[in-house]
């Protein structure tokens, strides 16, 4: 029987194959020619012409979840291909919608308008009212002797998150306030995985990718600030918590409003991202928006002696700039949740495994740990590797994995949520930290919160002596630390700990010992609240 032509368009992570699967059971035998987004973004005068050559059966839209605003305007490249019909489908839901260029225009016309106007608007008088504000805007040192009620502010558009650092650092952060006895509201983006307070969610409008996304969130200001006021007027804080983002100054503006304490969680500078990282377009704005926040917050709360310094540089007061590592808690990372479930369901048995758990990023070491892997597999055969996350440079690894044919080996989860942690690190018997130096050759500012994490754990830890690393943990006490960027380093170090029981359990037991008596969320959350006592 002849296959019908179609043309399928992939949008999200799923993978091919269960987009192939539904588009099998939806439309029968077909012959898929496949529309990548992002070549048609960076050469539309080439893929269009293309489209237009070839007349499809059908042209299918595929998306992981087709409520999201952004598919509004998305849509509209199924208006590009030739074909007799066209669809929507619906990953989540399994739902199939005929699609006409008409009929989205008639429900989604007046959204598209204001959407756009609101970008057009940001791109127009964006800077111009971001410098007014920061004349305005003078800094200031409010105190709250007490503070009983706070709002916490996160207004950054990663949406669906349910891993990673930052949901661990969100979560953490408002689980230690409200252990504290502080009444915490929240005012988000999205959803706040493991976060128990009251949350009041304005989603934001994102329908584009690059420095669109940016006007996006300048533009996103607006319905943000008017959602944090209405709230902070409902619940009456004595101060407000906002966590730092490029494009984002609402908490400055509601506490010069209300006059209660702004706390501005500082984990890096978002220029300093975009020089040495990439990704940042509106450079001028973020640098208005950065130095608005530091103005205007009474507290700037940092993770590191390195970053505190690098802001009194800049010129902060030093005494508003409070120095707060990340933590964990450790009821729910402990060393007797046990692992053997994640052991079984991956197929790992009973084999010494060493983990890691991460952003896949070059701040995280990534390309030390691709070097160490078949290292380590050389050295000691029946070792296998639990690698935890997802992120830019997962090709990298994957790249390693193929070129030294250790996929049998090699166990990769992608990202696991947050709540699911305590087990698959449980599973590993050694976890690495393999932070390597800054890109611009300065100290390492972060904290990460997976260090804490494994701590708490209750595993031997080889890690990276940068920056705060080498402050939290001892070497040939409460870890084994290494040189940063020195794969061959790393590799003597695991295999000393693959080698040595003893010394496996005396790691761990001195790790989870320093996690409990100095770096819990409460403990973290108490000098935040003791900050704002200081005049």
């Amino acid at each position: 029987m002849k296959r019908k032509p179609v043309m399928v368009i992939p949008l999200g992570e799923a993978p091919q194959a269960m987009v192939e699967e539904t588009i099998a059971r939806d439309f029968g035998p077909v012959d898929i020619t496949w529309l990548d987004r992002r070549e048609l973004r960076r050469s539309p005068w080439r893929v269009v012409p293309r489209l237009l050559k070839r007349r499809y059966a059908h042209a299918i839209l595929v998306a992981p979840d087709l409520t999201q605003r952004r598919l509004r305007l998305t849509s509209f490249v199924l208006g590009l291909p030739r074909a007799r019909r066209h669809w929507r489908v619906d990953l989540a839901s399994g739902r199939c919608d005929e699609w006409s260029l008409a009929g989205h225009l008639a429900r989604h016309a007046l959204p598209i308008i204001r959407h756009v106007a609101a970008c057009g608007l940001a791109l127009v008088l964006g800077e111009a009212l971001l410098k007014l504000l920061e004349r305005r805007i003078q800094p200031r040192h409010l105190t709250a002797p007490r503070p009983g009620r706070l709002l916490y502010l996160r207004s950054q558009l990663w949406l669906g998150l349910e891993g990673g650092g930052s949901v661990a650092h969100t979560a953490g952060v408002i689980g230690g306030l409200q252990q504290l006895g502080v009444d915490v509201r929240a005012v988000a983006s999205d959803r706040l995985a493991g976060v128990t307070a009251p949350t009041d969610v304005i989603s934001p409008e994102m329908w584009f990718d690059g420095w669109l996304r940016e006007l996006e969130d300048v533009a996103y200001n607006v319905p943000f600030f008017v959602a944090a006021l209405a709230t902070a007027l409902r619940v009456r804080p004595h101060a407000i918590y906002q966590r730092h983002t490029a494009f984002n100054c609402s908490g400055a503006l509601v506490s010069r409003v209300l006059r209660i304490p702004l706390v501005l969680e500082f984990n890096s500078s978002e220029l300093w991202k975009g020089r040495y990282w990439g990704g940042l377009r509106l450079a001028r704005m973020a640098a208005l928006v950065e130095r608005i926040n530091l103005h205007a917050a009474d507290r700037v709360v940092v993770v590191s002696e390195v970053l505190r310094q690098q802001l009194v540089a800049r010129g902060v007061p030093a005494e508003r700039v409070v120095i707060n590592p990340n933590g964990v808690d450790p009821r729910q990372f402990r060393p007797d949740v046990g692992g053997m479930r994640v052991r079984q369901r991956l197929g790992l048995g009973s084999t010494l495994v060493v983990g890691f758990s991460g952003t896949f990023g070059a701040w995280h070491g990534i390309p030390t740990l691709a070097a160490v892997l078949p290292a380590v597999l050389r050295a000691r055969p029946a070792v296998r590797w639990l690698l935890i996350g997802d992120g830019p440079l997962r090709r990298l690894v994957d790249d390693t994995i193929e070129a030294h044919a250790l996929g049998t080996r090699v166990c990769r989860t992608g990202f696991v949520p947050h709540k699911d942690m305590p087990a698959y690190l449980a599973a590993c018997d050694v976890l690495v930290s393999p932070h390597g130096r800054q890109a611009d050759g300065g100290e390492f500012f972060g904290s990460p919160t997976k260090l804490f994490e494994y701590m708490a754990t209750g595993r031997p830890i080889v890690a990276s002596a940068v920056g705060q690393i080498a402050d939290v943990l001892v070497d040939e006490q409460s870890a084994l630390l290494v040189p940063p960027d020195d794969p061959e380093a790393l590799c003597r170090a695991i295999v000393r700990l693959v080698d040595d029981a003893c010394l496996r359990v005396r790691l761990g037991l001195a790790a989870r010992r320093a996690a409990e008596e100095r770096h819990t969320w409460r403990q973290n959350a108490e000098r935040v609240v003791e900050s704002l006592r200081q005049s």
